[in-house]
Formats: C-alpha cells, structure tokens, sequence
C-alpha cells in the first residue's frame, strides 16, 4: 500500500497495514515511478504541439538528444530497467526484465571495480553488492552509438559507449557518500540487442582508468566540515573532478581540472538587485519541487549534494542570474521524467534539466560569496594568469566563461520528490573553501 493515507484512525490502520508490504512497495514503486511535472527540452518526432501542452509535461531524459542517440536510447532504457530492477525488487517479486533480455549469457566483462566470483555480468555484482554497501544506486547518463563491428560489409554487431554514475554509501560509523563516474564500451548483438562484451573505466582512475582505489580513497574519508557541522546533512555526494594532464605555469596559484559529463538542474533568475540584493546567494523558491520532513516520526531519507555552481552573464541586455545544481545518481536513476516546480507558478524557462558535456576549468580558492566586490578582481586576476600560460578561455558570444563553486551549500534530494532543501552552512572566510572558475577551451 505505498503511498496509502488512511483517514479511519488507527484501527484501520493496524487492519491494513503490513510491514513487509510496505517495506517492499517503497523499492517496487521506484521501478514504476509517477508521471511527473517538469520542463519539456526534447519531444517525440510523433507528439504535436497540443500533446507538447497536455501529455509531455516533464524533462524526458532519454529523449535528450544530447545524451541518447536514436540507435542507443532502447538499449540504455532497458539496461536502466534492469540495474534498477536488481538493486530494488527481492527475488520473490515478478520480474520486469529478465538478464537474457540484456546480457548474452556469455558476456566478457572487464572492469576496475571490484567483482565477485560468482557474478557472470554486472546486474549479478550489483545484487550481490547490496550484501556490503548500505546503498547502491546506478544512473545512465548517456549513451552514444560509436560504431559497427570494425569494416565488414555485414555488420552483425554495434558499438555503444555509455556514461553512467555509482553512488554507494559505505559501511563506515559516518556512512561516506561514494560517487564513482565512468563509461563502458559496449559490443552489442544487433538482432537480439543483448550485450556481448563490456569493458569498464573510471573517470578517476588515472590514465588507464582502472585505478580504483584513486577513485575511491579520498571520497571514504570524513569531510572536516561534514564533522564540524555534524547532524546537518548525510554524507555529501561531492562532484567529481579529474585531474587535468594542461600544463600550467610554474608559479601560477589556480588549479585546472575537467568536470565530467554529468546531468545538472538549471534554475535562474533575472538579477534586477545586483550586489544590493545579493540575489546569487540562495535558490529561487521556484527551484524546489518538493519539501522534506527532517525530524519526528516521519523523517524522509535523502542525498545531499555539492557544490552549487553560480553564474551571472548578461543575455538581451539583461543580467541573469543561473545555477547548475548537481542531481544525484539516485534521483536520475528513479525517473525518466525529472520533476521541477509547480508549473502554474513556475517560468518553465527558468527552471530546466541539462545535460552538460565535460567541462575543462581553471579556478581559484576563495572563502567569500559570489557578489563580493573582490571577485571581479578575481576574475581579471585569473584571466590573466590561464591566458599567460597559454591556455585558452572558453567564449560564448565573445566573454568568458566565469563561474562560482559553491562549497558551502548542500542541495538535497529526495528520490520520489526532487529537490526539497538547500542547507547552508557556516565556513570563515579563511577557510577559502569556495572556488572562482573560469572555463577552458578541451
């Protein structure tokens, strides 16, 4: 009875209510999520303009053609079913997809992550990792088809590469939020669409890949802040970064990384206040789709992620105001639509789902907010500094690409609901655990 109210008083409730189904429903309904209102970015070649208005009403994710090109999409919507099927339904429940429909029973499988003996293809090792981690949660982000089977005139076979996230919670006292990026290089059967061979490699893994243990280490550790203010948030989901092989200069203070391929919330604001209004600082009420009950007996779980990127640029002679706020695998795993706000109140075109190619950025350490006035001399001081070196700053209608990381900010997440809550937690100044950015021509 997911999601039943009971308006009799407890007597009705103890008649109905049972506690294995109701544990059961929570996992099974994730499977089956509720159509949900959301911005429209990409519909159908089929949907005309009044189904536009009346059936399309969210960010279909597969339909991006950003991320799913027309030959993976069927591919990568099944594979989601599947790893969400073997992370969140027991064996007793009916299956939605079976492994044949999937993976050849003979698949080759190579990857850096860690597999047990037992497990013949990644949907076996992601049940049987439920036995270690608290929590596990697999997001497809892309899929992108990258060839046929090498120059024969007959291909039988096509290649796909796929991008996805594994966010874990680890099985410490402080329960560390784990978020391991990467891509699979897929060989996929063209008439039966099952995988035949899949070679894994992580995004921090160093130059090959397949160090995992890089990837994982530092994200285990407790988080000093995490500590400081402990009791606020879980476990932060943190964005990846990769460490860049661009040569910087020798003296030079900033640090340069790539920010992977990732799927981002986007709300944004006219800025009519300025610095006077410091509107950059918080989310806009029309960014949450949903609250969330954090004490009593009804207390929600939920994923906290950070840090929040700002910008400000000038758009039609207007100063605009937009923020990239990082989803967590779990929320992207459990919808194929992406809710945003009340769409009777919200500007859809205020408030979107992108996703957002990798990224390659200079930064600078800074314990201060986005509107201060030193930030422009920031910005000048950072110009100059990547620009001397010889790296080239990405431009968009002839400015540069400046932003704010955000670090002292937790979006949080509730997978049936959406963004819910922002935390905003206290850090000196000295502590420069906010970042300027500039963005960077790959």
């Amino acid at each position: 009875m997911f999601g039943a109210k009971f308006f009799g008083g407890s007597a009705i409730k103890d008649e109905l209510f049972d506690e294995a189904i109701e544990a059961q429903a929570g996992k099974i309904s994730a499977l089956y999520p509720p159509k949900a209102k959301a911005n429209v970015k990409v519909i159908t070649e089929e949907a005309t303009d009044a189904d536009a208005d009346e059936e399309y009403k969210g960010y279909r994710r597969f339909m991006d053609e950003d991320a799913f090109d027309p030959e993976s999409r069927s591919l990568a919507q099944r594979l989601q079913t599947a790893i969400n099927q073997a992370l969140y339904v027991t064996e007793d429940d009916e299956d939605v997809i079976s492994v044949s429909q999937v993976y050849s029973p003979n698949v080759q499988w190579k990857t850096p992550l860690s597999r047990a003996q037992e497990s013949k293809n990644p949907l076996e090792e992601l049940t049987n990792a439920l036995d270690f981690y608290k929590r596990v949660d697999v997001a497809i982000l892309s899929a992108k088809t990258v060839g046929g089977s090498g120059g024969s005139s007959n291909d039988k076979v096509q290649k796909i590469e796929t991008r996805w996230e594994i966010s874990v919670v680890w099985p410490n006292t402080w329960e560390s939020r784990v978020l391991i990026g990467g891509t699979s290089a897929l060989t996929v059967d063209k008439d039966s669409g099952t995988i035949l061979s899949q070679t894994d490699r992580l995004d921090q893994g160093g130059k090959d890949g397949q160090d995992r243990v890089s990837a994982i280490a530092s994200q285990i550790q407790p988080r000093f802040w995490d500590l400081y203010h402990v009791g606020m948030t879980p476990s932060t989901e943190l964005m990846p970064r990769i460490k860049s092989s661009v040569k910087k200069g020798a003296f030079s203070k900033y640090d340069v990384f790539e920010i992977p391929s990732r799927l981002v919330f986007q709300p944004s604001i006219e800025d009519f206040g300025g610095r006077t209004d410091r509107g950059a600082e918080s989310l806009p009420n029309q960014a949450f789709s949903s609250s969330i009950v954090t004490s009593g007996p009804k207390t929600q779980r939920y994923v906290a992620t950070s840090p929040l990127e700002v910008a400000i640029r000038r758009s039609d002679s207007k100063s605009i105001i937009s923020w990239n706020v990082p989803v967590p695998a779990e929320f992207v795993s459990y919808y194929d639509e992406l809710p945003v706000g009340d769409m009777d109140e919200v500007d859809i075109s205020m408030c979107q789902y992108s996703y957002q190619p990798q990224r390659l950025v200079a930064t600078f350490s800074y314990g201060g907010n986005a509107q201060d006035k030193e930030v422009s001399d920031i910005r000048k001081q950072l110009y100059e500094q990547v620009t001397k070196d010889g790296l080239k700053p990405k431009l968009v209608d002839g400015r540069p690409q400046f932003f704010f990381l955000n670090y002292n900010v937790k979006t949080c997440f509730t997978a049936d609901g959406g963004l819910g809550m922002a935390v905003y937690e206290w850090r000196p100044q000295l502590s420069k655990s906010n970042e300027v950015g500039i963005e960077l021509e790959l």
